[in-house]
């Protein structure tokens, strides 16, 4: 029979007695495919098939085996089916459902526990009445019994130990993971923060950029109102000389004077237009000063977002802070559990070198019975240290959850203050907004002021272009002098007045000439 190692045999021992449970125990490893029809037979060293067992058990895997893992395993083989002690050899092969062999043990015989070294006298107190007489009952029983009976309580305790670090361990990785899950959780919303953040700040550098624009445009309309007194001034010089022509033309007219009233009633005219524009000029003013109040207004309202922005920034600094703490924290606590499976494979060991010692023991029964008390006295105490550490790692966990939770409703605060902030940059971006359309009315009423202007300007050349013949006024009074040369709204409303009185001049003298005429012809 060949030995292919997909299963290995543990804990063989050279000798078994017949009288007595036989535990088989083997290890399945991952690359054997089992199945619930292996079987593990007790042949005979030397036999060729697999036909010729002595007797069989099937091979039994633990609860919860899955295909491609390890597993430690054991089959019992009970007294009435073992065969009577002699000089044979027997081995334990385990047979997969196709009939191969998977694994060999080593060889071992069966013999008869000798009648006094064998035999242990038990003390077994009596029940009911029995026990008022005082007397306790003797029972004599093989050695190998009680040896089994405490391997078999080692074995349970072992089995204990090892679900229970299972079960640690199961419970760790749900930790761990559910650690990644709120470390991943915690990142994207980290990064959305940024976004958001960085969305706010190419937002406001927008906002910074229109405001340039606008401060721009003013700028420009500074210009072109410079340009406008610029040509007015010019327009100045071409009145003063109008008016040395007037001068020269009053000298000539100074008979003229019930021409004179009509003058001074449209000079009288002119002056309350003039001061109707005086006043328009003034709201303007006023408006531009309003606008640039509100452009300061804009100025603070960016830099205490900015300094809001900065207080966040701060915030995800102290929470990055804490996540580096969780993690020490968690790479303490893997050492820790570490330093757990390291003692559970001392007691593993321990107990592998109490089993030798139960085998080697048979000749020197009292002492090793001392030295067995004295190891289940201090299995007994490492497990008792064990389940202590458990409850502190429990104790521990439960912390970790206490202060992920703390993180949790730090994190929904820092939700809402990011919420808060953007429902004031909002509302920041709408009073921005209302801000720029109240701009851009002003410049377009400024515009409009602007084309009134220059088309009254227009008008009026045009007027003083077609009138044909010249202004002849009488000379203006000293007082009225300084009040034409104030503005240049007044000079152009004197030429109109001028163009009018010409106009009514000549108008009168041909009434007169048409007076004449009919006299004549009278």
């Amino acid at each position: 029979m060949e030995d292919n190692r997909t299963v290995n045999f543990r804990d063989v021992a050279e000798n078994y007695f017949s009288d007595t449970r036989v535990d088989c125990r083997y290890t399945i490893s991952s690359q054997h495919d089992w199945s619930s029809h292996d079987w593990i037979g007790l042949f005979k060293v030397g036999c060729l098939t697999v036909k010729d067992y002595h007797t069989f058990a099937w091979a039994l895997a633990p609860e919860g085996y899955q295909t491609g893992t390890d597993a430690n395993c054991s089959v019992a083989f009970y007294s009435s089916y073992l065969p009577k002690p002699g000089g044979e050899a027997y081995q334990f092969v385990y047979v997969d459902e196709h009939g191969e062999v998977s694994a060999v043990s080593s060889p071992f015989s069966f013999c008869a526990p000798r009648p006094l070294d064998e035999l242990v006298t038990v003390e077994q107190e009596k029940s009911g009445e029995e026990e008022e007489d005082g007397d306790d009952l003797l029972l004599v029983v093989p050695k190998s019994l009680i040896l089994q009976s405490l391997l078999e309580g080692c074995q349970r305790d072992l089995r204990e130990l090892h679900k229970r670090f299972e079960t640690a361990d199961v419970e760790v990785e749900r930790e761990k993971e559910k650690w990644m899950m709120d470390r991943d959780e915690f990142e994207s919303v980290r990064n959305k923060m940024r976004s958001q953040i960085d969305e706010l700040k190419d937002n406001l550098r927008q906002s910074t950029e229109k405001i340039e624009e606008l401060e721009q445009k003013q700028k420009d309309v500074q210009n072109t109102h410079e340009n406008m007194c610029a040509e007015l001034n010019g327009l100045l010089a071409e009145r003063a000389e109008n008016h040395q022509r007037i001068r020269e033309l009053e000298q000539e007219s100074a008979t003229l004077t019930p021409q004179k009233l009509d003058i001074e009633t449209e000079l009288d005219r002119m002056k309350e237009r003039v001061k109707k524009m005086t006043t328009q000029r003034r709201d303007e003013e006023k408006e531009k000063k309003d606008l640039q109040i509100e452009n300061e207004q804009t100025h603070t309202d960016l830099r205490t977002l900015q300094e809001r922005l900065e207080a966040s920034e701060r915030s995800t600094d102290a929470l990055r802070r804490d996540l580096s703490e969780l993690g020490s924290m968690q790479s303490h606590s893997h050492a820790e559990l570490h330093q757990v499976r390291l003692q559970s494979a001392q007691i593993n060991v321990q107990l592998s070198q109490a089993n030798l010692a139960l085998r080697e023991g048979q000749a020197a029964w009292a002492q090793e019975r001392e030295a067995l008390r004295h190891s289940a006295e201090l299995d007994k105490d490492r497990v008792q240290k064990l389940s202590r550490e458990l409850q502190k790692k429990e104790e521990w966990l439960q912390e970790e959850r206490t202060e992920r939770e703390k993180l949790e409703v730090e994190l929904g605060n820092e939700k809402d203050c990011n919420r808060e902030l953007r429902a004031s940059l909002r509302a920041l971006q709408k009073e921005q907004e209302q801000h720029q359309l109240e701009k851009q009315e002003l410049l377009d009423h400024i515009r409009v002021l602007e084309l009134r202007l220059e088309t009254e300007t227009d008008a009026k050349w045009t007027e003083a272009a077609s009138s044909p013949t010249p202004c002849i006024d009488s000379p203006p009074s000293s007082e009225e002098k300084p009040q034409h040369e104030s503005s240049p709204e007044m000079s152009l409303s004197v030429l109109d007045s001028e163009q009018c009185s010409s106009h009514g001049s000549t108008e009168q003298s041909q009434k007169e000439n048409e007076n004449d005429t009919m006299a004549s012809t009278g």
